[in-house]
């Protein structure tokens, strides 16, 4: 029985036996080359060609017999079904040709000067030789720039109803050459065969289509935000080393600053702050104008002043209490204390911001007419408190005999008080 177990026991490995015999014949130390091989792939495989093109093909063949022939015979038994009348009119029918527009292909195009045989300078020789023509046009934009004025709201608020015309001052030009046009390239598909051709857009559409794809207003008034928030920040580092600039700030946002911070001295007449709410009571001369949030906070904290804490104890100040929120509703975006220091930190970039946009942005108008009179001045309007003067540019139109109102530019000049009060 144990020579049966004896022959049963594992032997060791072979493999292993000739490592521990060699292990003793190996030097001591050994250098080991290793070296990359670069498999490649054979990309080009007639075989995979083959096999796709009989793919294709037969799919092909089975798009044609189910999709193609059944169109087909739709189409063959539509046909018998017409009349001779109805043949001769789709025979003899002419269908536009389809335009692809392609991108960014879009130029614009000078007109050639007028001649003196065109109509539309016959039509200037004409309006020029009629004075009463002349000041009828005159009168007719100085009458439209009255009746624009005397609906805006702002307008009527600030200088009264009543709008009555007073003296114009308009010259009229007549263009030597027409307003020029916008087209564009792209691929036509019609009964001719397809090509490459040019379109005319319409200007409005080319004009807003620039704008999208170039909005210079935007990137100027973006422009005009970073260098103001720029200088801001850089001015506030300096000032953490003690460097101050000698020239005096004339910006109205650090006016207003320093108006804030003479106002909260304690030894001044006026109370160090004042919340809108305090106006707000004193305004409706309620007895007691303490504002509810007030009221709470001096039930709560016997201690007047304001719980702030000394530079040197590592705490910050609470944060403070906005005097506009109401109790019990809760607090929306706005009024949280991150945002609040947010807008009053880029208050000046964007008043910088707001200024380059109003002077960069220019409403889409479009061009006049071809054979468009321009037309343009200052415009005096009286009411019983003001004089208002408008800039007026518009294009008068001798076939329709009016003004172009797509490309008609109103614009307020100035407002003179007809009875100036000193302030004090």
């Amino acid at each position: 029985m144990p020579s049966m177990l004896r022959l049963l026991r594992l032997r060791p490995n072979i493999l292993s036996l000739t490592s521990r015999a060699n292990r003793s014949n190996l030097p001591s130390s050994q250098i080991i080359h290793v070296h990359r091989v670069n498999i490649r792939r054979k990309w080009f495989k007639p075989m995979n060609f083959i096999v796709a093109g009989c793919i294709y093909y037969m799919c092909y063949q089975v798009y044609t017999s189910s999709v193609l022939s059944t169109l087909g015979r739709w189409l063959d038994d539509q046909e018998k079904h017409l009349t001779e009348a109805e043949r001769q009119e789709i025979e003899e029918a002419e269908y536009d040709p389809i335009f692809i527009p392609l991108p960014f292909t879009m130029r614009i195009v000078p007109s050639e000067p007028y001649k003196s045989t065109d109509p539309e300078w016959q039509a200037f020789v004409r309006v020029s030789k009629d004075r009463e023509k002349v000041r009828g046009i005159q009168s007719g934009l100085a009458d439209l720039v009255r009746k624009t004025a005397s609906t805006h709201p702002i307008l009527l608020r600030r200088c009264g109803g009543n709008m009555e015309l007073g003296r114009y001052w308009l010259d009229i030009q007549y263009p030597s050459r027409p307003p020029p046009t916008f087209v564009r390239k792209g691929i036509s598909i019609g009964d001719d065969g397809t090509y490459i051709a040019e379109e005319t857009v319409d200007t409005v559409t080319a004009i807003q289509v620039r704008r999208a794809l170039w909005p210079s207003t935007l990137t100027m008034s973006l422009w005009s935000f970073s260098g103001a928030l720029l200088k801001q920040n850089a001015s506030n580092f300096a000032k953490l080393f003690g460097y101050a600039p000698t020239h005096p700030d004339t910006s109205f946002q650090q006016a207003v600053e320093k108006l804030k911070k003479s106002t909260g001295e304690p030894n001044s007449k006026t109370p160090k702050s004042l919340s809108s709410a305090n106006t707000r009571a004193a305004g409706n001369s309620s007895t007691d104008p303490t504002s509810p949030v007030e009221k709470r906070s001096a039930e709560t904290t016997p201690d007047p002043r304001p719980s702030t804490t000394s530079s040197g104890s590592g705490v910050s100040s609470p944060v403070p209490i906005i005097p506009n929120a109401e109790p019990g509703k809760p607090k929306s975006a706005k009024d949280m204390y991150g945002i609040k220091t947010t807008q009053e930190h880029t208050s000046g970039p964007w008043i910088a911001f707001k200024q380059t946009f109003v002077q960069t942005w220019r409403p889409i108008g479009g061009f006049p007419p071809r054979g468009a009179i321009y037309v343009a001045g200052l415009v005096e309007i009286t009411t019983p408190r003001a004089f208002i003067t408008v800039d007026v540019a518009a294009w008068w139109d001798p076939k329709t005999e009016t003004f172009d109102m797509k490309s008609t530019n109103i614009r307020l000049k100035m407002i003179r008080d007809r009875t100036q009060s000193p302030l004090r």
